[in-house]
């Protein structure tokens, strides 16, 4: 699959959380406990100014709120 899809698409039924590492195994482990599918697509470090995807790719935040605040001026001015 698309890591770009995994990340931005807006079908149902998917939801994107950031849990810190040291409750990666709680939170698996909860999810696991109630049968809820999950996949790990990634990894935010503390103080780090990126996200990196499964070796898919790195994007700063600041390409991200780039991207974010300027959609819909560009598209209506």
């Amino acid at each position: 699959a698309d890591p770009f899809v995994w990340l931005f698409s807006e079908s149902t039924g998917r939801v994107l959380v950031a849990v810190p590492r040291t409750e990666e195994s709680r939170f698996v482990a909860m999810l696991d406990a109630r049968g809820m599918p999950w996949t790990r697509i990634g990894v935010v470090d503390q103080g780090s100014d990126s996200v990196s995807v499964q070796d898919q790719f790195e994007v700063t935040l600041e390409e991200l709120r780039t991207a974010y605040e300027g959609t819909l001026p560009a598209l209506f001015g």
